[in-house]
């Protein structure tokens, strides 16, 4: 098995060792799923049977209880149950030190659930999420031997980027990468793996050298939009949204990116355009009526972009960057008391540090 330790956020793979503090270690060896059989024939449920292993390396006995410290999520959330088999464990039992215990456990799931099962296991208040995909794990235990293909390396490393285990996908993407080193799903990864450990230098580098004419796939192209706004590149995001843009097909989201893209761009006919639309198709999404209120505020119409920025908190009264916006929008109308009220809510609303930085030196420039 391939050891790992325990990490706030983390979500490790059949297989592993996941070391809990209390030197309890869990491991899933197996997950089975088939059709349920009931008595009128097969119902539209499915039972799963996971095996796992408890290993107990500390000094303490811990009493693990198997219907009240696990659940299995897949779309819904799923608690065990007894079997017709009688194959569970029934009774929550002793992990005494230096001992190992073996645990069946038994749910029964929605049929049209498909997605990768996720098994949560709570013991005093710490849960370890272990995601239960064989496939997964053979691709991690192949990964530690040989050079993965990109296919396998892109879908292995998805999972490592999204439970921020970055120096172990860093590690098995660059040898993929230096193998296929045009793919754009491996240098979008690495540009992942490189943002997440603060590396913006080599996240830039990652993703300027993804080609954005060889994106034909929608979901790719937003992933490289979100990250090539969040790294300042917005020319980058705007070549990748607008070809989809052009053939109606971006979601609400999309167009929102590709509107942000547009204004960080100085494209403000763009941007105004996509949100003209989405506003008119009766949006109530507070990052819009910002996004369309920074252009009036960008084109001189101050009294325009309050309107908009206390629309925007209409619908979403923590919107932290409306608040801040709308106290400087009241700043330049001379009204400085309306103004430090905006940005004294900022202060409330448990703003980013950039934010907070922003709005304490707002209220230290106004104190009277």
């Amino acid at each position: 098995m391939v050891s790992a330790c325990l990490h706030a956020e983390t979500t490790f793979l059949m297989g592993e060792d996941v070391v809990h503090p209390s030197g309890l270690v869990v491991a899933v060896n197996s997950l089975q799923r088939r059709p349920f059989a009931s008595g009128l024939g097969v119902s539209r449920q499915d039972e799963i049977f996971v095996n796992l292993t408890f290993v107990n390396t500390g000094v303490r006995t811990y009493r693990v209880d198997p219907f009240k410290d696990f659940a299995l999520e897949i779309s819904s959330r799923f608690e065990p149950s007894l079997d017709q088999e009688n194959k569970a464990t029934r009774n929550a039992f002793n992990v005494f030190p230096s001992t190992q215990s073996r645990v069946n456990l038994y749910f029964k799931v929605d049929s049209a659930q498909v997605e990768m099962p996720i098994l949560h296991f709570t013991l005093e208040d710490s849960s370890v999420s272990i995601l239960c995909d064989s496939e997964l794990e053979k691709l991690l235990q192949k990964s530690a031997d040989t050079t993965l293909r990109s296919s396998e390396a892109v879908k292995l490393g998805r999972v490592l980027v999204e439970s921020m285990r970055y120096s172990q996908a860093e590690s098995m993407l660059s040898r993929a990468l230096a193998a296929d080193p045009n793919n754009n799903q491996l240098l979008m990864l690495m540009a992942s793996v490189a943002d997440g450990n603060y590396d913006r230098e080599n996240a830039s580098h990652y993703l300027r050298l993804i080609n954005p004419a060889t994106i034909a796939d929608q979901e790719e192209a937003y992933a490289v939009a979100k990250m090539a706004v969040t790294l300042g590149f917005y020319d980058l995001a705007v070549t990748v949204l607008s070809p989809f843009e052009m053939v109606g097909r971006l979601s609400s989201q999309e167009r929102l990116l590709l509107a942000r893209a547009s204004y960080y761009e100085n494209d403000l006919d763009a941007s105004t355009r996509i949100l003209d639309t989405m506003i008119r198709e009766g949006s109530r999404e507070a990052a819009v009526y910002f996004t369309y209120a920074n252009i009036y505020d960008r084109q001189g119409n101050i009294e325009k972009a309050i309107e908009l920025w206390e629309k925007a908190i209409e619908f979403s009264p923590d919107h932290t960057e409306s608040h801040f916006n709308l106290g400087v929008g009241y700043y330049k109308l001379q009204r400085i008391d309306k103004a430090r009220a905006c940005w004294e809510k900022v202060l409330l609303l448990n703003p980013d540090s950039q934010t907070l930085r922003a709005t304490e030196d707002a209220l230290r420039a106004t104190e009277y």
